[in-house]
């Protein structure tokens, strides 16, 4: 009973974090204070770590062996790099 109390405690936790970086995102889209590329950087950046807690915690990949999980982060690194590098050579910063 304690350990699917743990388990329920844990996935509300994690969702809160979702939720929290959810509104950090729409902050930072809404103020508009960072320059186009920076908040685009950002922004790609928070859904790579909400992604990171949606596989780890709602799809039991913390339960998995420690090599698999770095198989997943290594191609979640690789892709966001990719993602910046074409959104930057689309939008070229101007200084």
């Amino acid at each position: 009973m304690r350990v699917i109390r743990v388990k329920v405690l844990t996935s509300v936790i994690v969702f809160g974090l979702l939720v929290g970086i959810t509104a950090v995102e729409l902050v930072i889209v809404n103020l508009q204070l960072l320059t186009r590329s920076i908040t685009v950087s950002t922004l790609i950046g928070l859904a790579g770590v909400k992604a990171l807690f949606v596989a780890a915690f709602f799809q039991q990949l913390k339960d998995e062996p420690k090599s698999l999980s770095l198989v997943l982060l290594m191609g979640l690194v690789i892709a966001m790099a990719l993602m910046i590098v074409s959104f930057l050579q689309l939008h070229p910063v101007h200084v």
